[in-house]
């Protein structure tokens, strides 16, 4: 038989859910523990006498004085500030002539280089005139090589008629031949005083160091250093620089009187 009043009863019973108890975290402060190093550490101490030896020591100075400026130095920035400020009073005209900048200052760079390259070949132009070398004939290959009828030995010194020999070079323009003799005949003259002791297998250099005089010796160095310009560096010369070589040759002979 159906009994409702179980079922009710049953119906209201309640359901409790138990939740476990929240956990509080509790900070504990602990206090901080000084150690203390024990360990006996020995003091150390300069030496004072090895400092004062490196401070007298000039090695160790690392301070720079600065000179004063040389006037010559002076001289030399005051030539460098007028010569860029030429260039730079160049690239101005140039820049209003083209109304650019760059123009103006490209300008200016390839007129100096030109100038530059002019006066270094006017340069070692006059150094070659000075030594008697003909500028055009410089890098000029010589057909064949120039016969030499006279040598350097004591007998053909001695036998040689150096006027005569050096008009005839002079006749035929033969002007390397001419400047030949002319140191030959040199040598005999400097072998005739006894101012060197000649000898064939001595050099040019050996006979300008047994010269004590010190007039003579430089003489005799310019000389040598004119022939062996011309001779022995195959340096043809025209008439002109023939003239120069020959006022040497008499300056040399000059000082042996």
């Amino acid at each position: 038989m159906f009994k409702p009043s179980n079922i009710l009863h049953k119906a209201s019973i309640p359901v409790v859910k138990h939740n476990p108890p929240a956990v509080k975290t509790v900070l504990v402060k602990v206090p901080a523990t000084l150690k203390v190093d024990t360990t006996n550490v020995p003091v150390k101490h300069f030496n004072e006498a090895a400092i004062d030896k490196f401070k007298s020591d000039k090695d160790f100075n690392y301070h720079v004085i600065k000179k004063g400026v040389s006037w010559w130095d002076l001289f030399w920035s005051w030539i460098w500030h007028l010569w860029e400020s030429f260039w730079n009073w160049v690239a101005e005209l140039f820049q209003k002539l083209f109304g650019s900048a760059h123009m103006g200052k490209n300008s200016a760079n390839v007129i100096k280089y030109v100038i530059l390259a002019l006066g270094a070949f006017a340069i070692v132009y006059c150094i070659l005139k000075l030594l008697g070398i003909s500028f055009p004939h410089l890098f000029k290959k010589q057909a064949k090589s120039e016969s030499v009828p006279y040598s350097e030995s004591v007998e053909n010194i001695h036998e040689i008629s150096f006027d005569e020999a050096i008009e005839d070079a002079l006749s035929n323009k033969n002007y390397r031949l001419a400047v030949r003799l002319l140191y030959l005949r040199s040598l005999k003259q400097l072998s005739d005083l006894n101012l060197i002791n000649w000898k064939i297998e001595k050099t040019n250099t050996a006979y300008i160091n047994e010269l004590t005089n010190a007039t003579q010796r430089e003489k005799f160095t310019i000389v040598t250093r004119q022939f062996e310009y011309v001779w022995y560096g195959e340096f043809p010369i025209d008439g002109q620089s023939y003239q120069r070589i020959n006022n040497i040759f008499q300056e040399f002979k000059q000082s042996l009187s």
